[in-house]
């Protein structure tokens, strides 16, 4: 199925039915202004799934991948949608409103602030359904709780439900165009043994109160998701949430049998979007023989065969750069994507070829995954709540401003870059270009300069003794030498004597994954980027000493 970008397909969804519905919505989009053809023509659900969005207002961008979405964005994009499709219902599995650990003390108050930006935020959306989380709740306690009970979201967690007020095990959404979609939840607050039967269960509530097709938004993570797929024939699409941090963007439906499995990573960076359009037939599948289901019918998008295009020059020319420029691991995994190569073109055709032509009868599913760039509009009303967010992180960052933590002791201090390369001269060509040298530019260029969620990866030594502080950063700004090494005042007061310095030579994995977490460098691998500090003056055989 084919990746979709923002501008093509979705639309406002009509009502929630009661029922064993849960709540209502507290508004409903305007109705579209565009006629519907095609696929929409036919009564039909998109199903627009974001996943473990953890309050994050925006992804933070310390790659290039991962220079995507946000929540501002999103909004835009989905407000763009409904013009087009009459029928979008949207929806989040995972956790929704806790990042992963414990925030630090120093942080609480921003986090608390942005929790409620972020829910305000969603309701804008609107966020229509959602699968309450118990890591959520474990994570955020009693403020999660709040916010939970506080959006206008329909929540869904069958089987023994996390205690949060208001929840159904199912609900039931009614489009525009006339389908009727059934979404139920589940989490792992659910004995393992017991899921399968409680999904069961809700799904044939929902079929029985009149429901075309039935979503699963799943808390189980890919490999459960695909595990309660095997166990629960007939469902027809499951959204699956709590995603290993390295989760990579899905460019088509995956499939576990005939029951479809989407995502949209983590952190609002994508979002995913499947359109499913019910066979004429009233009566619902037959979980014994499931195979007539969902015929792929992406190619009958708005605008299919110039995306799928899109994403084919765009594997041309990373195949051109992996085939000489590449690591071995790479170019050994080549032939594979001249195959995919092979059927994206075939696939083009096929759009070029469907383009004006009615859709084929029966079952079609039809998915994309988008990406926004940062260069994408946003939602006037959203990006005005994520600047008076920012602007708040502001001030809390004046008021916040503190000692450093006092050395103890016998203990060592920071004493910056420019100390260390009064001495180790030979390293400074290196580190003047490096990246960790302009960290905080780079904080500045985001105009992140207060944001505790950005700050202490960018600066050295913060919140450590004799470190940095909100509003005490000047000497240690940017990843220097201090970073890696550890703190460096006992090394100068003994040079060269090592174990009264308490220097380290050669940093360990951990040093460097505290900051190159999953989350912000889902690529990263230590032994792969650390020969690339190896240089002569650090760490490096010198060339002239090179056999």
């Amino acid at each position: 199925m084919t990746l979709r970008s923002p501008c093509v397909v979705l639309a406002s969804f009509a009502t929630l039915t009661a029922a064993c519905c849960g709540r209502q919505q507290a508004a409903t989009p305007p109705a579209p202004s565009a006629t519907t053809t095609g696929l929409y023509a036919r009564p039909h659900v998109t199903i627009v799934a974001v996943t473990d969005w953890q309050a994050v207002l925006k992804p933070c961008g310390c790659t290039v991948d991962s220079q995507k979405g946000g929540i501002e964005r999103i909004a835009r994009a989905i407000g763009a949608l409904r013009a087009e499709d009459d029928s979008v219902v949207v929806v989040h599995a995972g956790r929704l409103l806790a990042e992963d650990g414990p925030a630090h003390e120093a942080k609480r108050a921003q986090v608390a602030r942005r929790l409620t930006t972020f829910q305000h935020a969603v309701d804008r959306l609107p966020l229509q359904v959602a699968a309450v989380s118990s890591a959520d709740l474990a994570a955020g306690g009693d403020a999660v709780r709040a916010a939970y009970a506080g959006l206008g979201a329909t929540l869904v967690a069958c089987g023994g439900a996390p205690a949060v007020a208001g929840v159904a095990a199912g609900t039931l959404v009614r489009t525009k165009s006339g389908a009727v979609a059934g979404f139920l939840g589940i989490d792992p607050a659910v004995p393992e043994g017991e899921r399968a039967a409680a999904v069961q269960q809700a799904a044939a509530d929902l079929r029985r109160q009149g429901a075309d097709v039935v979503v699963v938004l799943s808390n189980l993570g890919l490999r459960g998701a695909r595990q309660l797929a095997r166990a629960v024939p007939g469902l027809d699409a499951i959204v699956a949430g709590v995603l290993d941090p390295r989760a990579e963007p899905l460019a088509d439906v995956e499939r576990e049998g005939e029951t479809l499995l989407i995502h949209a990573t983590r952190q609002g960076a994508y979002y995913a979007a499947l359109t499913l359009v019910p066979a004429a037939s009233a009566a619902p599948p037959n979980p014994a023989n499931p195979a007539t289901r969902w015929t792929d019918a992406a190619e009958y998008l708005p605008g299919a065969a110039s995306e799928l295009q899109a994403r084919l020059a765009d594997l041309d020319t990373r195949l051109a750069l992996w085939r000489h420029h590449a690591t071995v691991a790479t170019r050994l995994a080549v032939p594979v994507y001249e195959a995919e190569r092979t059927a994206l073109f075939g696939r083009v055709q096929r759009a070029r070829a469907a383009a004006g032509k009615p859709p084929p009868d029966g079952a079609l599913a039809a998915f994309r995954s988008v990406g926004l760039a940062w260069s994408a509009p946003v939602d006037a009303a959203v990006h005005a709540l994520v600047q008076a967010y920012d602007a708040d992180v502001a001030e809390m960052a004046e008021s916040a401003v503190g000692a450093v933590p006092p050395v103890p002791a016998g203990g060592a201090g920071y004493v910056g870059a420019v100390v260390c390369l009064a001495c180790h001269q030979a390293v400074r060509p290196f580190w003047e270009q490096d990246r960790h040298a302009h960290a905080w530019a780079a904080l500045q260029t985001a105009a992140k300069t207060s944001d505790l969620d950005c700050v202490p990866c960018h600066v050295t030594g913060f919140g450590l003794p004799g470190g940095s502080a909100l509003g005490k950063l000047e000497p240690l700004q940017n990843v220097q030498c201090e970073a890696c090494h550890g703190p460096g005042s006992l090394h100068i007061a003994t040079p060269g004597r090592a174990p009264l310095s308490r220097i380290v030579r050669s940093p360990p994995a951990v040093t460097c994954e505290g900051c190159h977490t999953p989350e912000h460098a889902p690529r990263f691998a230590f032994d792969a980027y650390r020969p690339r500090l190896l240089v002569p003056g650090h760490g490096g055989v010198p060339a002239s000493t090179k056999p």
